[in-house]
C-alpha cells in the first residue's frame, strides 16, 4: 500500500486514489518479496542484517527499509552481502534505480495535484483523468525498461 493510503488509514479523510499509489504499492511487494525470499536458492536467508530489514519493512518502518534500500547499502560490499543474503544484494541493483524513478513520479504526481486544486469541477475531472493515464503508463513504462535494462541479472537471480 502506498504512504499516502496508509496515512488516510490512520486520519480518515477524503483521497484520490491514483495509479501512482498502485505503483508504489507494487514497489513495496517486490521489495518484501526480495526480502523475505532467497530466489532461486529457495528457503529464506536468515542473516543479522536481513532480519532487521525485514522487521522494518512489515512493522511500521517501512520508510526506513526504503532509505536503506536507496542510500545505505547499495552498492553492496561483501559483508552486507554475508548480512542481506545473495538474492536482497542482487536485487537492489534493481530496486534501488526503481526507487529513484519512483520518488520521482511522486514527487511530479504531487504537482499534478496541486495544479488540479485551482480548476473547476469538469476540467479537474478532464486533467486528473488524462494525468491518471499519463502516470499510469509512465510508471509501468519505466519498470519495464528497468526490467530490460536489467535483464541478464533478472534472469541470474530468480
Amino acid at each position: 500500500m502506498s504512504r499516502r493510503l496508509l496515512r488516510t488509514l490512520r486520519n480518515p479523510r477524503p483521497y484520490l486514489h491514483s495509479p501512482v499509489d498502485d505503483l508504489e504499492s507494487f514497489y513495496y511487494t517486490a521489495q518484501w518479496a526480495a526480502a523475505f525470499n532467497d530466489g532461486a536458492n529457495g528457503g529464506k536467508y536468515c542473516g543479522e542484517e536481513i532480519e532487521e530489514f525485514r522487521e522494518m519493512i512489515a512493522g511500521g518502518t517501512r520508510d526506513s527499509g526504503s532509505l536503506i534500500v536507496r542510500n545505505a547499502v547499495y552498492p553492496v560490499t561483501r559483508s552486507q552481502e554475508e548480512g542481506y543474503g545473495p538474492f536482497f544484494t542482487q536485487s537492489l541493483a534493481f530496486l534501488s534505480p526503481w526507487l529513484a524513478k519512483l520518488a520521482t513520479i511522486v514527487n511530479d504526481w504531487g504537482s499534478v495535484m496541486a495544479g488540479a486544486k485551482a480548476l473547476e469541477d469538469e476540467q479537474k475531472e478532464k486533467y486528473l483523468g488524462l494525468n491518471f493515464l499519463v502516470y499510469g503508463y509512465r510508471g509501468v513504462g519505466e519498470y519495464l525498461e528497468l526490467v530490460h535494462e536489467h535483464r541478464a541479472l533478472l534472469q541470474e537471480i530468480v
